[in-house]
């Protein structure tokens, strides 16, 4: 039977205000880099010709300081195995200051407890800046972590640390676009995502079909009574053997608080003003290499966007500036 949405949430003056604040800067933000964009260029000295990357290796190892990689076969950028991210867990609250960081994605953290621990396994899918992606993390905790800021939002606020190797789940991925793949994807990992460079869309146009095989019985079950916990009911997952597959279409967590239909608008309208100055340099050429030169060449602060994929570290560090 299918369980109702999370209750609406409830959320103290205090915190209102940081939220506020936060869709604030970014919205400033956007306002100024929009306006920026709109100005004519000055006249400027010739500059020196730019280094081009001439393979794959080289533009990998280039940007491996970013946590990512690409690949050439299903022309996508994907989260490597030991990138800078994994230091720091994840959070409820990462997923509520997205928005202010231009990233419109819809979020499903699915919480249950097994071994002692306190799991999450969450979902994403939406629109990263100039990237159209997916992804899903595996994180748990000692049950006596410190809960950092649920007590003052109705939301879980519990600091989850990435798991280690020996944790790790076996995840398959397909990211749909209208109904369309985008890509799969299938790797022993504590986070599967994957990226398209430039591709613009709204978060209700993505599903995902989720697979995640987990070690015994037990975990499967723990998992997927947090499924119905969370609001899936039976015809949207399956269980076979160890393996629970999952259709990730819209929601049943509630939205994040900065995740407002103005601000949704306001961003996602300079995120497609980016994929389309993108599409612009980059149309005539069909390799990834030469479409990452002609950026570099042609549009530097773009290049610099575009080879930051996914959730920036500032989103990470915002946390320890809230939590002192």
């Amino acid at each position: 039977m299918l369980m109702g949405a999370f209750e609406s949430l409830t959320l103290s003056p205090v915190w209102a205000g940081v939220f506020i604040g936060l869709a604030a800067v970014v919205l400033a933000s956007i306002g100024v880099m929009a306006f920026k964009g709109r100005r004519k260029p000055a006249k400027t000295a010739k500059k020196s010709p730019v280094p081009l990357f001439s393979s794959i290796p080289e533009l990998n190892k280039a940007i491996e300081f970013t946590g990512f990689a690409y690949d050439q076969v299903s022309d996508i950028f994907y989260s490597l195995m030991n990138p800078w991210q994994r230091d720091y867990g994840y959070c409820r609250f990462y997923d509520e200051a997205a928005a202010t960081l231009s990233m419109i994605i819809d979020a499903e953290p699915i919480y249950f407890e097994y071994g002692g621990k306190q799991w999450l396994i969450e979902f994403w899918k939406g629109q990263y800046g100039m990237t159209t992606g997916g992804e899903v993390g595996v994180y748990n905790t000692d049950s006596k972590d410190k809960d950092l800021i649920g007590s003052l939002i109705d939301w879980n606020g519990k600091l989850y640390n990435s798991v280690p190797d020996h944790e790790r789940l076996d995840i398959s991925m397909i990211l749909y676009k209208n109904g369309r793949p985008l890509f799969s994807r299938r790797e022993v990992h504590w986070w599967l995502t994957g990226f398209v460079l430039g591709e613009f869309s709204q978060p209700d146009e993505l599903s995902m079909d989720i697979g995640i095989v987990f070690p015994d019985v037990e975990m499967r079950d723990a998992f997927v009574e947090g499924l119905r916990k969370t609001g899936y009911s039976e015809q949207q997952y399956v269980i076979k053997k160890l393996g629970v597959g999952i259709h990730y279409s819209k929601p049943h967590s509630p939205l994040p608080l900065t995740r407002t239909k103005l601000t949704d608008s306001i961003t996602q309208n300079r995120n497609r003003e980016l994929c389309e100055l993108y599409q612009k340099i980059t149309g005539p050429y069909n390799s990834m290499i030469d479409k990452i030169n002609a950026l570099r060449q042609q549009n530097e602060q773009l290049f610099n966007q575009a080879i930051n994929i996914g959730k920036p570290k500032e989103l990470f560090l915002s946390l320890n500036k809230i939590i002192g």
